[in-house]
């Protein structure tokens, strides 16, 4: 479950969920729904069978599926999974994280170890927990510098 840093630097391991859920390859898009609805999330890593990241499907990807009739017809997810390069380490910023999923417009993000084995995943609404530090810190940077700005004009105005 997300954790609640103190401050800025806090990692994505703070705010991963794990371990993730994953899926096989082989799995079809009917268990990978069923899965994402019991679990109430919005992605599933799918993964090789090395157990090494091999994608993504997420709710979208369901939608899709829908839409082409690829439903109940034993499609397996490695049909329609996004097959990604977007994804976080542990140890990296979580806003680095952020501004990653922000670029490349997704909402989850696989954490990945280096040999390629999934150790979680993030979430924009599982690091909404950094948005009260960071609101906090943008404010009280925005007051001093209002704070600075008014005691400038109020010398300005005596002179």
């Amino acid at each position: 479950m997300s954790k609640s840093p103190d401050h800025l630097s806090a990692r994505v391991k703070d705010f991963m969920e794990a371990p993730p859920i994953v899926i096989s390859e082989g799995a079809t898009i009917d268990e990978a729904a069923s899965i994402m609805w019991e679990k109430r999330i919005g992605s599933v890593i799918v993964v090789d069978s090395d157990g090494k990241m091999a994608g993504i499907i997420t709710a979208s990807d369901i939608v899709y599926a829908v839409t082409k009739s690829l439903v109940g017809r034993q499609v397996p997810v490695s049909g329609i999974m996004s097959k990604t390069s977007i994804m976080a380490t542990p140890n990296e910023s979580v806003l680095t994280a952020l501004e990653r999923m922000m670029k490349d417009n997704v909402r989850h993000l696989p954490v990945i170890e280096k040999n390629g084995t999934p150790v979680g995943i993030i979430s924009t609404r599982g690091v909404m927990g950094i948005s009260q530090p960071l609101l906090k810190y943008v404010f009280r940077s925005k007051r001093k510098t209002a704070t600075k700005k008014k005691v400038s004009l109020k010398r300005k105005t005596k002179a």
